[in-house]
């Protein structure tokens, strides 16, 4: 336990400025997304596909399309390694990315009942960024050049995890190397980013019901937000979510969902 305190606080001690990814609220399908510790958790080859669409009916709304695809590899009775892959496109107007990331993570059984798992992980990522400023006002702005910028930035991030078939728990940051970016910060402005997320299944084994409470959150210096979900499972084949969003700090003018 002292060597794994040690490491969780080596890596959050070195937080340093950098910025996110594109980030979306379909963390459930994406656990890897929140959290580089969380590849390859199962053995099953997992290949998500997500697609989300905000102000529907308005031209250039914001739209976010991702492509995960992981695979936990055991090497052992107690050890197992974790790949994955994930692909990003992110459209906002005359702003758009897409953005590529590889992940690895190293798993061991933990605990006298050999049931929990502890897992380390990290992942780099590479996202070309461009801004079409062509259709932008006529009225003077220094800023504004009216050509199209384009920036290729790069980044890493570590995180830990636990788990067994009741709970999870972990965190990770994000942004482990220095800025090298212009077209604007990512989440929430801040140049570091954290995320943080756990959760219980109560079930019963004579019951086809069962309920997983989770919490997934994600803080900056000077905002951060919460999702708090709880996921209503029927025989483990149907399944029905309902989510809760608060922000708080710079984010707090947009309230809560």
């Amino acid at each position: 336990m002292r060597t794994v305190a040690l490491l969780l606080f080596l890596i959050t001690s070195g937080m340093l400025n950098a910025q996110p990814l594109a980030r979306h609220n379909l963390y459930p399908f994406n656990s890897d997304f929140a959290n580089p510790a969380a590849t390859g958790m199962t053995g099953c080859l997992e290949i998500v596909a997500t697609d989300m669409h905000q102000w529907v009916g308005i031209s250039e709304a914001p739209n976010l399309q991702s492509l995960s695809v992981q695979k936990g590899i055991p090497f052992r009775r107690n050890k197992k390694n974790g790949v994955g892959i994930n692909l990003i496109r992110d459209s906002n107007g005359p702003s758009k990315s897409l953005a590529g990331e590889l992940l690895y993570s190293f798993h061991a059984l933990v605990g006298r009942d050999r049931t929990t798992w502890l897992a380390f992980g990290m992942s780099g990522s590479v996202e070309q960024r461009r801004l079409d400023e062509g259709e932008f006002s006529p009225v003077f702005d220094p800023l504004v050049t009216g050509s199209m910028q384009q920036e290729l930035f790069y980044n890493a991030s570590a995180g830990a995890n636990l788990y067994n078939d009741k709970y999870f728990a972990g965190f990770a940051l994000y942004n482990l190397l220095p800025v090298n970016a212009k077209l604007g910060l990512g989440y929430g402005g801040d140049r570091y980013f954290m995320s943080f997320q756990g959760g219980y299944l109560f079930a019963n084994k004579n019951n086809p019901l069962a309920l997983q409470t989770s919490l997934q959150g994600f803080a900056g210096r000077t905002e951060w937000q919460v999702d708090l979900a709880n996921t209503l499972y029927l025989s483990e084949n149907l399944w029905t979510r309902l989510t809760f969003r608060k922000y708080q700090g710079a984010f707090s003018t947009s309230g809560q969902n």
